[in-house]
């Protein structure tokens, strides 16, 4: 152990009968005496090891002086600039005689988390922590939200009494998943005083609260919700399958301007991540082994939160290359088949999801209004036959629930198409869906051409049900022939439409020539047929 701090414990070891309730009013001697001109201003760093001892020598005759500010200052300079433990120990002890119990206590603390200190230096450090924390007020601060805890916090405690006592400010570091974030909170130990305590973490606002805490006063909760700072906006990614997610899929984003740093984006088991980030263009790049590389270029703007999906396509190359045969003597090797290149998206992914949710969200007033229009026209349907009025008066109200069932096969049309618009499928397959909505449209005209005319002719006695008869069996078929046309309807439009995107992605582009700034460099970029 170096001389100076086996003096400086051996001092304190010795005084400690002398000074059980050091404050500041009976321990800093600057009232009483002047401070030497060294310790009056910071003194220059030490540049070698010889001179740091001297420095700790020097700081131990000031404790042994009871000049407990100047040598806790000495302390901390030496602490800052050598980094020694030995400094960070004995800072605590003359901030103690000092009777700044919190500063004694966060020295402590971190002395303990020091490598390689000694047994004898830790147990003291310890049985000094709790003795000091038990005469100070334990303020247990919990940060909220949850996703602080994915990028850490920076709390500040800065006495605030008045310009006499003035110590250096305290700072806690909880790094990114940090215990304390699960644990419950944070405990720091305030001396009785005036207090203010600062916390912050990246991409979140600082929140200031200011703290009096009176002799003897008991330990309290203290609760802060940290606000999202609005220059900065949230990404989430989901990646699918589950079994890209098993193999080690990564998430990496690189804002496109010029020298930009990747940001990554860690997934959690079921392959989902967020990060907050700051507004414009990025490029996103999704890779897992065994599965294609995705990379896509998103745009972050006024929303202050945006989702993204992401489907891996499993890799179109083996993953280990087959160990070719042995080559005869004299003969020519067999050149290897290339692989096949990957196949390209007929239609974006984005584009294929915008389109598939536009049908979907459509057909919903289609199908309500057509529910509505539906229940109205049986509600008087139901009414009219209660009153035994003609048939021909009923009419109206076929009509309005034939129309209704219309509405609701529109919808259903729509839907069906819109889920076929999630994949990037064949053209054959749109028309195909245009077919069949074609050949439900003509089944129901048919329909509803036939049994109009039963009616006209007065002969609905001859159309077959199941449970009604005469006007009700007419009814029916209506009803059945108009979802059949509104099926029909809502198909051919959904598959038109699907149809006309794809064919406009699948056109020969026009030649554009645009500036572009990516990867650290600037050019020009020339797209198109050539």
């Amino acid at each position: 152990m170096p001389v100076s701090l086996s003096w400086l414990i051996l001092t304190l070891a010795t005084a400690a009968a002398a000074e059980p309730a050091a404050t500041p009013s009976t321990s800093e001697p600057a009232t009483s005496e002047p401070a030497p001109a060294a310790a009056s201003e910071p003194a220059p760093a030490p540049t070698s090891a010889s001179e740091a001892d001297a420095r700790a020598e020097q700081a131990a005759a000031l404790y042994g002086q009871r000049k407990y500010l100047e040598a806790a200052q000495m302390l901390e300079e030496l602490w800052n600039s050598v980094h020694e433990p030995r400094d960070l120990f004995n800072a605590g002890l003359a901030r103690l005689a000092l009777g700044h119990r919190a500063h004694a206590i966060r020295y402590w603390e971190l002395y303990l988390q020091q490598p390689g200190i000694p047994e004898d230096g830790r147990e003291q450090a310890v049985s000094r922590s709790k003795k000091a924390q038990a005469a100070a007020t334990g303020v247990l601060v919990r940060i909220a939200p949850s996703s602080v805890a994915e990028l850490g916090a920076m709390l500040t405690l800065t006495r605030v009494d008045d310009d006499k006592d003035r110590r250096p400010p305290l700072v806690f570091e909880l790094p990114p998943h940090a215990p304390e974030f699960t644990s419950g909170g944070k405990t720091i130990y305030v001396d009785p005083g005036k207090w203010q305590l600062k916390i912050g973490a990246p991409t979140y606002g600082t929140s200031t609260r200011d703290l009096t805490i009176k002799p003897g006063g008991a330990g309290f909760v203290l609760e802060v919700a940290l606000a999202s700072d609005p220059a900065f906006r949230s990404a989430t990614f989901q990646v699918e399958p589950g079994e890209a997610v098993a193999a080690g899929a990564t998430v990496t984003l690189q804002r496109m301007v010029l020298n930009a740093e990747p940001v990554p984006c860690p997934l959690d088991g079921h392959g989902k991540c967020a990060v907050r980030i700051e507004p414009g263009d990025w490029e996103v790049t999704v890779q897992a082994p065994g599965y294609q590389r995705y990379v896509e270029k998103v745009t972050l703007g006024a929303q202050p939160t945006a989702t993204f999906a992401v489907a891996l396509a499993p890799s179109l190359t083996p993953p280990t290359p087959a160990t070719p045969a042995p080559v005869e003597a004299g003969a020519a090797p067999t050149p290897e088949a290339p692989a096949p290149p990957p196949v390209p998206e007929r239609v974006p992914k984005k584009a294929r999801m915008r389109l598939s949710t536009g049908l979907i969200v459509s057909g919903v007033p289609v199908f309500i209004t057509g529910l509505a229009v539906a229940v109205h026209g049986s509600n008087v349907y139901d009414e009219k036959k209660l009153t035994k009025v003609a048939n021909g008066d009923l009419v109206p109200a076929m009509r309005m629930r034939s129309a209704g069932a219309g509405l609701m096969g529109g919808a259903i049309g729509l839907w069906a198409t819109g889920l076929t618009a999630e994949f990037d499928v064949k053209p054959w397959v749109w028309w195909t869906e245009l077919g069949v909505g074609a050949a439900a449209l003509l089944t129901g005209g048919v329909w509803s051409g036939v049994s109009t005319s039963r009616w006209n002719s007065n002969s609905t006695s001859t159309l077959v049900c199941n449970n009604n008869e005469g006007v009700d069996c007419f009814t029916a078929h209506r009803l059945a022939s108009g979802f059949f046309l509104g099926l029909g309807a809502g198909t051919i439009v959904g598959a038109a439409t699907g149809l006309i995107v794809q064919r406009f992605h699948l056109r020969p582009s026009r030649v554009s020539f645009a500036p572009t700034f990516f990867g650290g460099q600037t050019g020009f970029l020339v797209q198109g047929r050539f």
